[in-house]
């Protein structure tokens, strides 16, 4: 493992030379920081981290380990020319008795997150997934909190999982038979919905893609939601939808979105949208209404470049420079 002692103002290191750009994982641990390079830094910063730690990570590519420690883990963001990926399968299971919250933010995991046991409040905040969801039917992980996220291929709900969505898009949901869902200003490219019991939603906006169409389960929860493109009336199975609303086409409800998927998509509203299809709060429906709009500005300073001279001194100490915005 290669790894980089870190002063607060500037530091020169005993080390073989490398490649001036690298990427980054620096570990905080109390008052001691602790860097790892490489595009295993991620995995070394893990094993050599302790519950309750955080782990900053830099632009660039890394690869995961399994994590099973309630750390904190945020990157650079989601949405700008340099954002952090990790691109393997991982495993997120933190023990019962650990009792430090595991936070994700400012990541794009390319492949499958899975979330595993039954441990409490995992949080993702300003995250962008592939696949997401329990990693077995048995899993019962509570109160996973995703807020400002895109989940842009789907989220399987296990179990006893209970999962709540705050002004994210997510693409698709799939959900065993007990797993309950809660989603709110959120925008759902959802097709399949009948199998959706226990389940919560208000000021969201619907729409299917090319797989068949269903309704929403008759026990589920709706309030001042907003189907689009269905053939039938997603809201036909219930006994009350209160304040809900069925479009024919995209342009009556967003400003530009045509129902495919880019990164790039706002997934605005059209100016009369913004004014008549209001949520339970009286804010506009979607992802940017309620008391948390959807932003991917970040709530930390980032690690925007890492520095690395190109061979040591006469006394064998290499001059690595790092800048954080």
């Amino acid at each position: 493992m290669k790894k980089l002692l870190l002063s607060v103002f500037a530091m020169l290191v005993a080390s073989t030379s490398f490649a001036q750009n690298t990427v980054v994982a620096s570990l905080s641990h109390g008052t001691e920081t602790t860097i790892f390079y490489g595009s295993n830094a991620l995995k070394d910063a893990v094993a050599a981290a302790e519950s309750g730690d955080v782990i900053n990570l830099s632009a660039g590519t890394f690869y995961a380990s399994d994590i099973s420690k309630g750390i904190t883990l945020r990157g650079t963001g989601i949405d700008i020319d340099e954002p952090t990926y990790i691109v393997n399968d991982f495993v997120i299971e933190i023990p019962a008795e650990d009792t430090n919250r595991f936070i994700m933010e400012g990541i794009r995991c390319q492949n499958w997150v899975r979330t595993k046991g039954s441990f409490d409040n995992p949080s993702f905040v300003k995250c962008q997934f592939n696949v997401v969801g329990n990693a077995t039917e048995s899993d019962a992980v509570k109160n996973i909190l995703f807020t400002n996220c895109k989940i842009t291929g789907g989220i399987n709900v296990g179990g006893d999982n209970s999962v709540f969505f705050i002004n994210c898009f997510v693409a698709y949901i799939s959900k065993y038979q007990n797993g309950t869902i809660m989603s709110k200003n959120s925008i759902h490219r959802q097709p399949i919905l009948s199998s959706l019991t226990q389940s919560i939603w208000s000021n969201c906006i619907f729409y299917p893609d090319k797989y068949s169409e269903h309704c929403l389960p008759a026990d589920a929860q709706v309030t001042n939601c907003v189907a689009i493109g269905y053939a039938y009336d997603m809201f036909r199975g219930m006994i009350e939808h209160p304040n809900c609303k069925q479009f024919g086409n995209y342009q009556d409800v967003f400003k530009e979105y045509n129902g495919g998927y880019t990164d790039e998509q706002t997934f605005e509203l059209n100016d009369e949208a913004k004014t008549t299809l209001l949520g339970t709060d009286g804010k506009e429906v979607g992802l940017y209404g309620g008391p948390m709009p959807f932003d991917l500005i970040l709530s930390y300073p980032i690690i925007s470049k890492m520095e690395v001279g190109e061979q040591t001194d006469d006394k064998g100490q290499l001059k690595v420079e790092i800048g954080v915005k």
